[in-house]
């Protein structure tokens, strides 16, 4: 088969065999792709940089039946400033994650991948105001993409735009609180400020969101909220959000 030449993103790894690796990349003209890098497991292999978890390059390899074989790749970005902070690295790795539970393998979503990128950068830079403003960002970016996009302006029983103050998982967007007791299901409380920032993730972009203030502890319940959100519509809910929230001290 003629090799294929992209970039991507590598948003999962495994060790395989003595000194290979299995990559899981998120590419841009082939989606989630599966790739084995061989010998890169040895400190002088020539693709050790460009073969690691956050690595975006631009890459060269064979198809094959089950897995390719990497042939090329040269490092575009690293982000190695995401290995120096621990919360910074579980955030970075929940969106990898993120991305791995919400695509299926061969599907292709370049308009997301620019995106995470984007985060990724902000996130490893230390650009933005709050990281958990761009977390929040790109979940809801995401999920509304996949086809889910939640209701934010009016009740989901009533279609009245007064007085909203619950967002419904089962019943995909929000609540008035006169139709609170005739919703079943999970309901998360949203406070005027909460539902506002759950609306402009929707309208701003990432550039704009990040230099929003927000108060952490609210930021943190719209992370919960919009995970298990989520969680909901994909059928997934994502391992490495128990790390995440271990990680994160509103307090900072």
């Amino acid at each position: 088969m003629a090799l294929i030449k992209t970039k991507g993103l590598v948003i999962k790894e495994q060790p395989y065999k003595e000194q290979d690796k299995i990559l899981t990349i998120f590419t841009e003209d082939e989606g989630k792709i599966q790739c084995i890098a061989r010998g890169v497991r040895r400190q002088k292999s020539g693709l050790l940089a460009s073969t690691q978890i956050f690595a975006y390059s631009e890459l060269v390899y064979y198809p094959g039946k089950n897995f390719g074989i990497i042939n090329q790749s040269n490092l575009i970005e690293a982000f190695y400033p995401l290995r120096n902070d621990l919360t910074k690295m579980a955030l970075a790795s929940y969106l990898l994650d993120l991305m791995y539970n919400a695509y299926e393998f061969f599907q292709k979503s370049p308009e997301i991948l620019k995106l995470l990128l984007h985060v990724l950068f902000y996130i490893s830079g230390g650009t933005a105001k709050n990281d958990l403003v761009l977390v929040g960002a790109f979940q809801m970016k995401l999920v509304s993409y996949l086809g889910y996009r939640p209701v934010l302006e009016t009740c989901m029983v009533c279609q009245s735009d007064h007085d909203i103050s619950l967002f419904s998982i089962e019943n995909n967007g929000v609540i008035c609180s006169g139709c609170r007791e005739q919703t079943e299901g999970y309901l998360y409380k949203l406070s005027p400020a909460m539902l506002e920032l759950l609306r402009d993730f929707l309208r701003q972009p990432i550039k704009q969101l990040k230099d929003r203030e927000v108060n952490p502890a609210e930021a943190i319940k719209i992370n919960d909220l919009l995970e298990h959100y989520i969680g909901y519509c994909i059928g997934k809910s994502s391992k490495a959000y128990a790390f995440y929230k271990t990680m994160l001290n509103p307090l900072n």
